[in-house]
C-alpha cells in the first residue's frame, strides 16, 4: 500500500482539522493541540530550571537548558520552553503551585499564550506614507518643504492607499542634527491644517520632541512617533498619555549623530526587545494604555547590516509583548547594501531615481513578507508599490 503524506503549517492546521471532519464543537480546542511555541526564559536558578524542564517532560514536551544546570556548574541559565500551545497550558498550570517563584512564571506563560492565540498571520498591514518636510532627508530631503507640495504628496498618497500619513520635520538620518521644535511646528503646521481640511486619514507627527506633540496634538494629530523611544525628551510620555493620542515608540540608541557607534550587541534580538520593552514600561507608568502603543524594532537605527537584517527576519517573536508592530526599512541602508553588493551605482539624476524606484520594490517585496507576519503598520515612501504587494499577499493569504 503507498500511502499519500504531507506537511500541514501550523497556521493553517484549524481549517484543515474542521476539513477532516473534526468536531466542530472542540475545533479550537483541538487547534492548540496543534499549534506550537517557543518561549525563552531568562536568568533562572539551577534549581528553578530543572523544575521548568521536569514539568516541561512530564507534560509530553521539552526545554532546552545550559548544560551545566545539571550538575550545578553555571549559577544561572536561560531555557527554551518548547510545546504546543495545550502542553504549555497544561505547563503553567503544574507550575502555578510550584515552590521557587513558579507561580509568577505560571502568569507570564499563560499572558504568551493568549498573545500567541491572538495573533493572526494573515492581517492585512495598514500602510504610513511617509512625508519628510525637511531638507536634508536621506532620499527625499527639500522635496516637500513647500507647503503645497507636501499636500499635495500626501494627498497622492492617500488616494494610492495610505490609511496613515506620518508627517516629520526633523532628518534621523544617521549624522544629522536635530531641529528646534519651533522650526519643526512651523513646517508642519500648514500641512496638517490643510490635511483635516481635506481628508480624514489618520495624521502621525514623527517627532522627538514634547511640545511639536503638544502643538499637532490641538490641531489635530492621531499619534506620535517618537523615534528616540521616549528618551530624547522627557516630558513625552506625559504629552502622549494628557493627550490621548496613539504613540509608536521605537528602539534606537543615543542619537542619530553618534547612533552608528553604539551598535555593539552581544545578542542582538534579546537586547533589542528588552530594551524596547523598557521604553514601553515608561510609557505605561505615565498612564499611556497598553491599547495606544505600536512598538518599532528600529530598522537602521543603532544597528549595522547583519543586525537589521536578523532583526528582520525575526520581527514577529516582537509580537511577544503584546503590542501592534510597525516596520520601517524604505530606502534604509540595510536594504541598499543589496544594490551595493550586486554593484547597483548611481552617476546621475536618472541613475539615481532609478536607484530609488529598486529601492521601492525591494521595500514592496518585503512588505509581501511583513504581511504573512502579521505586523500591523508599514511605513513607506511608495505607496502604491506597497499596497499591490499587499494585495498580493492578501489574496494569496486569504484561505489561512
Amino acid at each position: 500500500m503507498q500511502f499519500k503524506v504531507r506537511r500541514i503549517l501550523s497556521n493553517n492546521i484549524k481549517k484543515e482539522i474542521k476539513n477532516i471532519g473534526f468536531s466542530p464543537s472542540y475545533l479550537d480546542l483541538g487547534a492548540l493541540k496543534h499549534k506550537f511555541l517557543n518561549i525563552k526564559i531568562y536568568d533562572l536558578s539551577p534549581v528553578q530550571a530543572t523544575i521548568i524542564k521536569q514539568t516541561a517532560l512530564a507534560s509530553n514536551a521539552d526545554a532546552a537548558v545550559h548544560f551545566g544546570v545539571l550538575n550545578h556548574s553555571v549559577g544561572k541559565s536561560n531555557i527554551i520552553l518548547s510545546a504546543t500551545a495545550a502542553q504549555m497550558q497544561t505547563i503553567a498550570e503544574k507550575l502555578k503551585n510550584q515552590q521557587f517563584s513558579m507561580g509568577k512564571l505560571s502568569i507570564e506563560i499563560i499572558k504568551q499564550i493568549e498573545i500567541f492565540n491572538s495573533c493572526n498571520s494573515c492581517i492585512r498591514p495598514e500602510i504610513m506614507g511617509i512625508l519628510n518636510i525637511t531638507d536634508n532627508s536621506f532620499s527625499d530631503g527639500g522635496r516637500f518643504l513647500e507647503p503645497k507640495k507636501a499636500i499635495d504628496h500626501a494627498l497622492k498618497m492617500i488616494e494610492e492607499g495610505a490609511r496613515i500619513i506620518d508627517i516629520g520635520a526633523e532628518s534621523t538620518r544617521p549624522g544629522s542634527k536635530g531641529v528646534l521644535p519651533e522650526i519643526e511646528i512651523e513646517r508642519i503646521l500648514p500641512v496638517i491644517k490643510e490635511l483635516r481640511k481635506n481628508s480624514e486619514i489618520k495624521i502621525s507627527i514623527d517627532t522627538r520632541n514634547a511640545m511639536t506633540a503638544q502643538r499637532m496634538a490641538d490641531f489635530g494629530a492621531d499619534i506620535i512617533n517618537d523615534v528616540s523611544g521616549f528618551t530624547h525628551d522627557k516630558d513625552m510620555p506625559k504629552i502622549v498619555n494628557e493627550t490621548g493620542l496613539e504613540t509608536v515608540i521605537m528602539h534606537s540608541r543615543g542619537t542619530p549623530e553618534d547612533m552608528d557607534n553604539l551598535n555593539h550587541y552581544i545578542n542582538v534580538m534579546d537586547e533589542v526587545y528588552f530594551e524596547l520593552q523598557a521604553r514601553v514600561q515608561k510609557a505605561l507608568e505615565a498612564g499611556v494604555k497598553p491599547e495606544k502603543i505600536i512598538i518599532d524594532p528600529g530598522f537602521g537605527f543603532a544597528k549595522n547590516n547583519e543586525q537589521n537584517f536578523e532583526v528582520l527576519t525575526r520581527i514577529e517573536e516582537f509580537k511577544s509583548m503584546g503590542f501592534r508592530v510597525l516596520a520601517g526599512l524604505s530606502r534604509k541602508r540595510f536594504i541598499k547594501s543589496i544594490l551595493d553588493e550586486n554593484k547597483f551605482t548611481s552617476y546621475n539624476d536618472d541613475a539615481a531615481n532609478k536607484t530609488l524606484d529598486t529601492l521601492d520594490n525591494l521595500t514592496a517585496g518585503l512588505s509581501f513578507y511583513f504581511g504573512t507576519k502579521g505586523i500591523d503598520i508599514i511605513r513607506v515612501h511608495n505607496v502604491s508599490k506597497t499596497k499591490l504587494m499587499l494585495d498580493l499577499a492578501e489574496r494569496i493569504y486569504q484561505y489561512c
